[in-house]
C-alpha cells in the first residue's frame, strides 16, 4: 500500500459528511444543555461552558479538553461544525477564519444562550435536510411504543424517552418504565425510586419532520408558537 501524504487528499479523506456535522452541533447543543453556556472557554465538566467547548465535546464525547490536540479526522469535523454555523449565520468567516468570526458572534456582549442553542439546533436540522412541508404530528406508527396510553419514543445511547403530549411526571415514569422493561427486560435507571425519576421529567416542545429518505428527525427547545411544534415530555436516561 502506498502511504497517502497528499495534503489534498488527507483533507477529502477526513472531511466529514453533513449528517456527521449535524450529529456534532447537536452534541455541543445538549452539552450546552446539560452544563449551561459561559461566553469564557474552560474545560468540560466545570460549569458552563463556551460552545467552541460544547463543539468539542460533540466531536469527542464528554471528557474533552480544549488544550487537548485532536487527531486529523476530528479536527476535519470541528473546523467543519465551526464553518457550518458560520454560513448559517452569514458570517463573513463562512469561507475562511471561521474561528474568529464565529468567536466574534458568540461572545458578543449582547449574545444570549437561545441565540447560540437555536443557532446549532438549526444548522444541524438544515445539515439533515429539513424542510417545512415535512413537518408532521406523530402518530403510534412513528414512535418506538405505546403503553399506558402514551406515545414513546426511546433514544440515545442514555436511553432517554420522549413521549407526545404534556404529561405529569407520575405517568410518564411509569409508562417509560414499563417501555424499557417490554425492550430490554430491564428496570429503567437500574430501579431508581420514582420521585427521583419524577423530578427529572420536563415539558417542552418539538418539531418532528422526515428527511428525503423517510427518516424521522426531531428538535425540542421550541414552544407553542413554532409552526408544526407539537408538545413533549422528557425523561433524560442516566
Amino acid at each position: 500500500m502506498v502511504p497517502v501524504n497528499n495534503a489534498a487528499t488527507l483533507a477529502a479523506i477526513n472531511q466529514p459528511s453533513d449528517l456527521e456535522v449535524a450529529d456534532l452541533l447537536r452534541g455541543a447543543h445538549t452539552a450546552i444543555r446539560c452544563y449551561g453556556w459561559a461566553q469564557t472557554e474552560q474545560p468540560a465538566g466545570r460549569g458552563p461552558v463556551h460552545a467552541l467547548t460544547a463543539i468539542g465535546i460533540g466531536t469527542v464525547g464528554w471528557g474533552y479538553d480544549p488544550r487537548a490536540i485532536l487527531n486529523p479526522h476530528d479536527e476535519a469535523r470541528y473546523e467543519a461544525a465551526i464553518a457550518r454555523l458560520c454560513q448559517h449565520l452569514g458570517l463573513p468567516g463562512a469561507h475562511g477564519d471561521s474561528l474568529e468570526a464565529f468567536t466574534a458572534w458568540h461572545d458578543d456582549p449582547g449574545r444570549t444562550p437561545d441565540d447560540v442553542l437555536h443557532a446549532l439546533q438549526d444548522t444541524s436540522r438544515s445539515l439533515e435536510g429539513y424542510q417545512p412541508d415535512r413537518v408532521f404530528t406523530p402518530s403510534a406508527r412513528d414512535v418506538t411504543s405505546v403503553h399506558q396510553g402514551v406515545l414513546l419514543t426511546c433514544y440515545g445511547e442514555d436511553s432517554n424517552y420522549m413521549a407526545t403530549g404534556h404529561i405529569t411526571p407520575a405517568l410518564m415514569v411509569a409508562a417509560s418504565a414499563e417501555c424499557n422493561l417490554h425492550l430490554t427486560g430491564e428496570l429503567l435507571a437500574g430501579g431508581s425510586p420514582q420521585d427521583r425519576l419524577e423530578r427529572r421529567v420536563w415539558h417542552t416542545w418539538a418539531v418532528h419532520w422526515r428527511d428525503a429518505r423517510g427518516e424521522i428527525w426531531w428538535d425540542v427547545d421550541h414552544d407553542r408558537r413554532t409552526p408544526g411544534a407539537v408538545p413533549v415530555t422528557i425523561l433524560p436516561g442516566d
